[in-house]
């Protein structure tokens, strides 16, 4: 039996220069693949709109990278294409999303990985428009993601974005937003409507958030101003920010968000992108994720539904 193939998508400048880790995966992997090179932002969305269902496409790079490749499949079938499924060869500063399946980052565990993915059906977020596989922020992340200085994050990688978010403690901005879900109303200076339970790598965010759920988890905070800003903070690195007593999730299929406070940046799968207002959904179009064998396993077995059982009632959900 033939090996599928096997096009990536590699980033050379996420999370500094990782060429060398690449050539020794696919070294490993022992499999011939096309290689694209992104040039420019946007350019992952642009090449992967490009590639056909017969292939397995792997984007290697960060969460933005797969965002941007993410964007481009549901962009494929939007104009008719089927397209293929997408996998992650991590190399960004975060990696959320490999943290999310449960991939090892080793070198030789990734090359098992690619040659024997399991896939899951994931049904993106939407937010204006623009698709996303984690989640979507607004308030202190969002604010901290927007004014991070790139160089430092070329640097010292995930410590640029910690110092930033300091910094966003000690002389907080002022947020105040309104979160439409159904018929209620919250008013809140921060929110995270998320499709994961990881946060920024490993910290938990949600608990019972999934990636194959037709549902997104809102984390809503209320509290504004250093003292709650650094007590969020820290229950988020002890992986407790959802306990927080006055910390509400509310999962939905769709929300609208609006500032009270002018312009207001918000963050997708960690890079920022745009300002509010913004209404988030999920999309119509599921897309198949290759993930490791036990994720797989674990959220029910490998692809055990037909692209075609999928999306019926997913096109129902979408239109009700």
């Amino acid at each position: 039996m033939s090996q599928p193939e096997v096009t990536v998508i590699f980033n050379p400048r996420a999370g500094g220069n990782k060429q060398r880790f690449l050539s020794e995966i696919l070294q490993h992997a022992g499999i011939k693949v096309e290689l694209l090179q992104t040039t420019h932002p946007g350019h992952a969305r642009e090449l992967a709109r490009k590639v056909r269902a017969h292939k397995r496409l792997f984007v290697a790079g960060g969460d933005g990278s797969l965002n941007e490749a993410l964007n481009g499949l549901l962009d494929a079938q939007i104009e008719g294409h089927e397209v293929p499924p997408l996998g992650i060869i991590p190399l960004g500063t975060a990696n959320v999303l490999a943290v999310e399946v449960g991939l090892d980052i080793r070198a030789k565990a990734i090359a098992e990985y690619i040659n024997n993915p399991g896939q899951v059906w994931v049904r993106p977020g939407l937010v204006n428009g623009r698709a996303f596989f984690l989640m979507v922020g607004m308030g202190a992340d969002a604010d901290t993601v927007a004014n991070v200085s790139i160089r430092l994050k070329r640097l010292i990688g995930k410590g640029a974005y910690v110092l930033e978010g300091l910094r966003n403690i000690v002389f907080p901005h002022h947020r105040d937003f309104e979160v439409n879900i159904g018929r209620e109303n919250y008013r809140v200076a921060g929110v995270v409507a998320t499709h994961a339970k990881h946060y920024g790598g490993a910290f938990v965010l949600s608990p019972n958030a999934s990636l194959t759920d037709n549902s997104l988890d809102v984390v809503l905070m209320p509290g504004s101003g250093f003292l709650a800003l650094a007590r969020y903070a820290i229950a988020l690195t002890l992986n407790r920010l959802y306990a927080q007593t006055d910390v509400s999730v509310v999962r939905t299929e769709r929300l609208t968000i609006t500032s009270h406070c002018g312009p207001a940046p918000l963050q997708i799968d960690g890079e920022s992108a745009g300002k509010l207002p913004c209404e988030i959904s999920l999309s119509p179009y599921p897309v198949r994720l290759m993930v490791p064998p036990a994720y797989a396993d674990q959220c029910g077995g490998r692809e055990t539904e037909n692209r075609d059982a999928q999306s019926a009632p997913l096109l129902q959900i979408a239109a009700d």
